[in-house]
């Protein structure tokens, strides 16, 4: 009987899930779910506890159950401590460990939480174009900005030169306000209003710039050098070896990302985009040791 892990990436739309072998490969594909965040406790709890029971194959014995679970929470003890945020805020003070324990039928000690940055740098040194770096900077790009620091394959959350509390770059101070105000989805669309007189996201802007909009080209490639400089401070007093960046805008990289490998090549520093961000996250959640 093979052992897996039962892992969920949940976010505020959808979760994704699949059964991940200690190697890092999936058993079968990643399943898709709607994440139903607006929902009461007890029917949040259920659903993830029947999404576990899903993803689990035939025939096989689940290892463990891994979670990578939007902020703020208490990975360490599994306790959600969201609210005012429009999502999983009935589960706010709830203990997951405990509750998806007794649903499950597995012991405590083997569900174990992480935010989704720290996972998908997990996944990256572990399995991914990360592996063998000593230093690896990673960021992942969607609705936040979100940014984990590795040394020697672990997870590294401060006290080193370049390295904010947690590993956390979001709220770092940038432009008028922090990191997460311009690299996100919401800082994209605020700067396409303001350049384009339209509010874009990602794959909105690339349509535009392949139909050969130059103005929407330009804007892009501001974009790009807005990440190189809320990153250049990090990469400068952290000095990685290598820089992953995810998330779907790195699907349209190739338009925007310039300006970051340029500083990047003149420092030294290779340059990881993801393909599947998720796969990656997913993989990371296998290597969560501390319960």
């Amino acid at each position: 009987m093979e052992d897996v892990f039962l892992c969920l990436d949940v976010g505020g739309t959808q979760i994704k899930g699949a059964a991940i072998r200690e190697d890092g490969k999936t058993c079968g594909d990643i399943l898709y779910f709607d994440a139903r965040a607006g929902e009461g406790r007890e029917a949040l709890l259920e659903h993830f506890a029947e999404i576990l029971r899903r993803i689990l194959p035939q025939g096989a014995e689940a290892a463990g159950v891994r979670m990578a679970f939007p902020g703020p929470f208490d990975y360490e003890r599994g306790i959600c401590l969201i609210r005012g945020l429009d999502k999983y805020e009935s589960l706010y003070g709830t203990n997951l460990r405990r509750e998806l324990s007794g649903r499950l039928g597995i012991g405590p000690e083997r569900i174990r939480f992480a935010n989704d940055a720290a996972a998908f740098a997990l996944g990256e040194m572990g399995f991914g174009q990360a592996r063998g770096a000593e230093r690896v900077l990673c960021v992942c790009i969607g609705t936040g900005c979100g940014s984990a620091f590795g040394v020697g394959g672990e997870l590294v959350t401060g006290g080193m030169p370049g390295v904010p509390k947690d590993g956390y770059l979001y709220g770092e101070p940038f432009l008028e306000g922090c990191i997460d105000d311009a690299i996100s989805r919401r800082g994209l669309m605020a700067l396409t209003k303001e350049r384009l007189g339209e509010a874009l996201d990602g794959k909105a802007l690339a349509r535009r710039v392949l139909d050969g909009d130059d103005a929407a080209g330009k804007c892009f490639l501001a974009f790009g050098g807005r990440l190189r400089d809320a990153l250049e401070p990090f990469l400068e007093a952290f000095s990685p070896g290598a820089l992953c960046l995810g998330g779907q805008i790195m699907g349209s990289a190739a338009l925007f990302l310039a300006p970051v490998e340029e500083l990047c090549m003149a420092a030294g520093i290779r340059v990881c985009i993801t393909a599947d961000t998720s796969l990656r996250t997913l993989q990371g959640l296998t290597r969560i040791y501390a319960a």
